[in-house]
């Protein structure tokens, strides 16, 4: 089977320029699975998207040592491609041994078998300049938004009981329209409703978000 490099590890992570926050990623070189991968480096590459959804740059952001975790800045390496608007980049990570066999941080290589690097999660990490953080760690289920055999298109469904607004606090909801595919050009559909405290329906409405592209909801707006 012929496998991406680029897609071994891979996390679409916002840049959320017009809330003013700024974007660290943690990445690590262990498997969380004890037993199943031995550890080694990894090599860390970011992806950077227009707010469009159009491939801008590749970038090599560093090195992470066997048995290590890294920080790298998000805001400090790509604010030189795309500033205080908002766009996605997507990290990746690549076994150094490989990238020093000659092959390209682009080449497909042929697997018998597919490795398993599933939980090798990313801590994504949102701060404002002042003083303050938050941060959710997550990861891309392999094929995300690829060509299959049925045909099946990927369908989210997401809820959350915690929409406050008031005069101190607000909102906002960051859709991510990815693909593992990079000749995906679906534009992806997003439905929502907002309840009131009891239960009544007190706003709808439909988005479109262009493939490779974020796009924020204000709740305090809607």
């Amino acid at each position: 089977m012929r496998v991406s490099l680029l897609n071994l590890m891979s996390t679409p992570i916002p840049v959320l320029n017009s809330l003013g926050l700024r974007l660290r990623v943690g990445l690590s070189s262990e498997d969380p699975m004890v037993g199943r991968n031995a550890t080694e480096a990894y090599d860390a590459f970011f992806s950077v998207y227009s707010p469009e959804g159009l491939l801008i740059d590749r970038i090599h952001v560093g090195q992470i040592p066997p048995s290590r975790r890294r920080f790298f800045d998000v805001n400090d390496t790509v604010q030189h491609l795309v500033y205080s608007v908002d766009h996605l980049v997507v990290a990746h990570r690549i076994p150094s041994r490989m990238l020093a066999s000659g092959v390209k941080v682009e080449d497909e290589l042929d697997m018998t078998v597919q490795p398993d690097y599933s939980l090798f999660r990313s801590l994504v990490e949102y701060s404002f300049a002042e003083g303050g953080n938050g941060s959710v760690i997550y990861e891309t289920p392999f094929g995300l938004n690829t060509s299959s055999v049925e045909g099946k298109s990927s369908n989210t469904l997401t809820f959350t009981c915690q929409t406050v607004i008031s005069d101190i606090l607000n909102t906002y909801v960051v859709l991510i329209h990815y693909s593992m595919d990079p000749t995906y050009s679906n534009i992806a559909s997003y439905e929502f409703a907002v309840h009131s405290e009891s239960g009544e329906i007190v706003a709808t409405n439909q988005v479109q978000i262009a493939p490779f592209s974020i796009k924020v909801l204000d709740m305090s707006q809607i």
